[in-house]
């Protein structure tokens, strides 16, 4: 399913800048290209590593890498490469989303992994902080903390 929307973002980029971005070349247009499609992709495919964003355009996770960086660059300030973001963006919204080829539910049970690993790994922390909390010397530690940050307070209300 990911390598068909792949393609996809492919043709609609291929399309709106009429280059191949999988030739071997560094002209402008076709590294612009190369950039919008990235972009797209991680935007459209969180989960994708940057071997697998790579792959398609017969690039390595290196230049992947230096085209994230590229184009939020010129993102801020390039109206060409906005316009052409803005265009690919909006078609790839209508035909690849809409069209039932984009699988929801796999990109919202990733988000409900991400969320399940973070809350684990935040209540492992808790734990930590417990545990520091129980060993007397770190207690009176932060109660000393907590009076110097009062006493802090207190004095630049004076």
């Amino acid at each position: 399913m990911e390598e068909k929307i792949q393609a996809q973002i492919i043709d609609i980029v291929e399309q709106l800048t009429k280059t191949k971005i999988t030739t071997k070349n560094r002209k402008r247009e076709n590294v612009t290209a190369r950039a919008v499609y990235a972009k797209l992709a991680k935007d459209l495919l969180p989960n994708l590593t940057l071997a697998k964003i790579a792959a398609p355009i017969n690039r390595d996770h290196a230049t992947i890498i230096h085209l994230f960086k590229m184009i939020e660059n010129h993102l801020h300030r390039d109206s060409y490469y906005i316009n052409l973001y803005k265009k690919a963006s909006t078609i790839i919204n209508k035909d690849v989303i809409h069209s039932g080829d984009f699988n929801k539910m796999s990109y919202l049970e990733s988000l409900e992994e991400r969320i399940i690993r973070l809350s684990n790994a935040l209540i492992d922390k808790n734990k930590e902080v417990e545990v520091l909390k129980a060993d007397p010397q770190v207690r009176f530690s932060i109660e000393y903390n907590h009076v110097c940050v009062l006493v802090f307070f207190c004095l630049q209300m004076l």
